[in-house]
């Protein structure tokens, strides 16, 4: 049995980066990691632009008097010889005819029919972008292994950039096993129970932008836990096992991990809740097997198993931390991850230390780490959280 920090360090060093794909600029992509830095395919803006509504004026006239010319909007081709002492309307975002050298906004003009008289003298390229002044051609507007955000998204359709190279995300496949499980809506017998790991880790991962691809259930049989095993791991980048990893006479999932070829990399860690969690890989292919215990499993879910995935797709792992607002008592021996809410600067554990039901789990928004260690955390102590 290892440790939990020693189990974080082969989850780390286990895990490889993605194979990169080419996917089209969309809303789809919103989270996802670039896989290599992004250049811009031309200057921004490609054209002088006025940043105003207002005038563009050609030179500065001393009598602070312009005769305007004509207008130019936004898009508008239009185009315009503008002698020294004229002015032409303009609006944000409107080419600048190339005569003018200054634009002045209309706040600080009197008009007067087809003239204006200024209020103060524009200083030269006032208001005015200039070509390339945001975004040179081939300047690397986002670098690799950024996160697409929505104001990046933004950034590469401004560009014109309709194809990015990103991570692809991880096939994701789940095998529940016990025979004691009925899927909600099915008739049950007084021994039965219903299953809900499932859609916990389902919701769990498209939380985090990642999808199932495919849910198949085992029963306690050595040899369907092999079959539907040695299925999942043809098809998948990752394999999740809910159920099945413990040392009772019907957990088959070890002997058939070990069956297909599965390297074990850490079998049982010294945490509560989670002590049978399974962390292996066949080739570049990884398999976790989670305790059955509904808290158990959303337990290692978060602390193991997402951990894998975000450094899969290139992203940084950071430790967060709170005051503790009550005292945590270990009498375990093991490390903890205590199940609590999150109110402003402290977090309040409200776990009862129950690995089989989601109750607490429902009421909390984090997990408060408890070195195994550690047999007190008294109040306002500093703590490390997973935020959930």
């Amino acid at each position: 049995m290892i440790t939990v920090e020693e189990a974080l360090a082969l989850v780390d060093a286990h895990a490889s980066l993605s194979a990169k794909e080419i996917q089209n600029v969309g809303v789809d992509l919103e989270g996802r990691v670039l896989a290599e830095p992004v250049l811009a395919h031309a200057d921004f803006p490609s054209f002088r632009q006025s940043s105003m509504d207002g005038y563009a004026l050609c030179g500065f006239s001393k009598n602070y008097c312009y005769p305007i010319i004509g207008e130019v909007a936004a898009g508008s081709l239009e185009q315009f010889h503008v002698g020294p002492g004229e002015a032409v309307r303009i609006f944000t975002g409107a080419r600048v005819p190339d005569a003018c050298d200054r634009v002045i906004m209309q706040e600080k003009v009197d008009l007067s029919g087809d003239q204006i008289r200024i209020q103060e003298e524009p200083s030269l390229g006032q208001n005015i972008r200039q070509v390339g002044s945001q975004i040179k051609s081939r300047q690397q507007v986002l670098s690799e292994k950024s996160t697409l955000t929505p104001a990046s998204l933004g950034l590469l359709a401004s560009l014109g950039i309709q194809e990015v190279s990103v991570l692809a995300l991880p096939r994701i496949y789940i095998v529940v096993t016990g025979n004691e499980l009925v899927q909600p809506g099915s008739m049950k017998n007084d021994v039965q129970v219903y299953e809900s790991n499932s859609l916990s880790l389902q919701a769990a991962l498209r939380r985090e932008g990642f999808a199932v691809s495919a849910i198949s259930f085992a029963s306690d049989d050595p040899s369907e836990t092999v079959e539907r095993l040695s299925e999942a791991l043809s098809d998948a980048d990752l394999v999740l096992i809910s159920g099945g990893i413990s040392v009772g006479d019907y957990d088959f999932v070890a002997q058939a991990l070990s069956r297909i070829g599965v390297e074990t990399i850490f079998y049982t860690v010294r945490q509560k809740p989670g002590k049978p969690l399974f962390f292996g890989k066949k080739g570049n292919k990884a398999v976790f097997a989670l305790p059955g215990n509904p808290a158990s499993t959303l337990s290692c879910f978060y602390v193991y198993v997402l951990r894998w995935l975000r450094l899969s797709q290139g992203l940084t792992i950071s430790k967060n931390y709170k005051r503790l607002a009550l005292p945590i008592e270990n009498r375990f021996r093991r490390a903890l991850f205590v199940k609590a809410s999150v109110k402003a600067d402290e977090v309040l554990p409200i776990d009862e230390f129950n690995s089989a039901t989601l109750l607490s789990f429902s009421k909390s928004d984090a997990l408060i780490y408890v070195p195994a260690d550690c047999a007190m955390l008294v109040a306002g102590s500093i703590v490390e959280i997973i935020d959930l």
